[in-house]
């Protein structure tokens, strides 16, 4: 473990009011604003090698209780921390079997306690109960899905985000499929592409990052400024589009490879990351990007937008915030490669 009870600050000058998750019967907190806002690193988890080091930090989930859960997509494993940063448990096991691992994509918490960890490589969403002795196995659910996935879960509802038959959200059950929703977004370009191109393009690019909340499940596209709001039976509540949005497009060079075009002088919109910040505010994440690949020492830039949740207004925009992948009462939790991926844990604080 590094840097436990390190006080590094972050200092924000834009003008934004943030809310903080809230659950249950729990009162809301409501964080500074932006402006003066204090982020003072609590903890790092992580470590150069051994059970807490990581290879790629793909996704960050923290629990009610303060436990976080870092899905290492090279390891590939998922390990589970305490609030205190202190090791619980690791998800290894590599195989085609329920609770074992291949080609995990998502992880969520349920409001009940349990960390589920959907694996895209082997085709199962498996429930695992967390406990001060571990992390074991309870329950698995077939699911098949392939390309860019979204993945969030309550305790009574399960959804992946995948294209199947021009919708892109779907409920997963016990048995299966239980409904599917919500219509593919358009796709700037594909137009240009012949018919197998735009059947490969609209697999790969239509999906979208999912947020479950207590009152339906949110989704905004990854690559496009689509941005909807469903309650838990598939009506869609609300359905807009972002502003000042840059998105990349398909082309094909040759009629033969997908491409994806960027914005090169401004960059193009990318989604990073969802995260709740109460239960009526979102704060959705786009990386800036001018290419395919980023060139080495180029600076991240991260445009973070503050939505509400019952119509998606726009209520506050930064560039300024680091990537925030979790985020539970006044904890925010970000990433950082130097000098080995680690998961730094953030209080935030208003002004000294």
């Amino acid at each position: 473990m590094t840097e436990r009870g390190a006080r590094r600050a972050f200092l924000l000058g834009a003008s934004v009011v943030f809310l903080s998750a809230c659950r249950g019967d729990a009162a809301p907190v409501t964080l500074p604003s932006l402006e003066g806002l204090r982020l003072d690193s609590l903890f790092a988890v992580g470590a150069p090698t051994g059970e807490e080091s990581f290879g790629g930090i793909w996704d960050v989930e923290a629990a009610p209780d303060g436990r976080l859960a870092v899905l290492d997509l090279e390891a590939p494993a998922v390990r589970v921390f305490d609030a205190s940063g202190a090791l619980v448990g690791s998800i290894s096991a590599t195989g085609v079997a329920e609770g074992t691992l291949d080609r995990p994509s998502g992880i969520a918490w349920s409001r009940n306690g349990e960390l589920l960890v959907w694996d895209q490589g082997n085709s199962w969403v498996s429930f695992f109960s967390v406990t001060d002795a571990g992390v074991e196995l309870t329950a698995a659910r077939r699911a098949f899905a392939f390309g860019e996935t979204g993945f969030c879960a309550t305790p009574e509802h399960v959804y992946l985000s995948y294209w199947q038959d021009g919708q892109v959200v779907h409920e997963i059950g016990t048995e299966g499929l239980v409904r599917s929703f919500s219509p593919a977004p358009d796709i700037p370009g594909v137009e240009t592409l012949g018919p197998e191109l735009q059947e490969i393009a609209t697999e790969e690019l239509t999906p979208s990052g999912l947020l479950c909340t207590l009152n339906g499940v949110f989704e905004a596209s990854y690559f496009g400024s689509r941005i909807r709001m469903h309650d838990h039976d598939g009506q869609t509540l609300w359905d807009r589009e972002l502003d000042d949005f840059n998105p990349m497009s398909a082309y094909t060079l040759d009629g033969i490879g997908l491409g994806r075009a960027f914005d090169q002088s401004d960059g193009s919109h990318l989604l990073r990351s969802i995260v709740p910040w109460g239960s009526a505010v979102a704060l959705v994440q786009h990386q800036l990007r001018t290419s395919e690949f980023s060139a080495e020492g180029d600076v991240e830039v991260f445009e973070s937008r503050l939505l509400g949740l019952e119509n998606g207004a726009e209520l506050g925009r930064t560039r300024e915030l680091p990537l925030i992948l979790a985020a539970e009462g006044t904890r925010l939790y970000s990433v950082s490669s130097d000098p080995y991926p680690q998961v730094v844990v953030w209080e935030a604080q208003g002004p000294q």
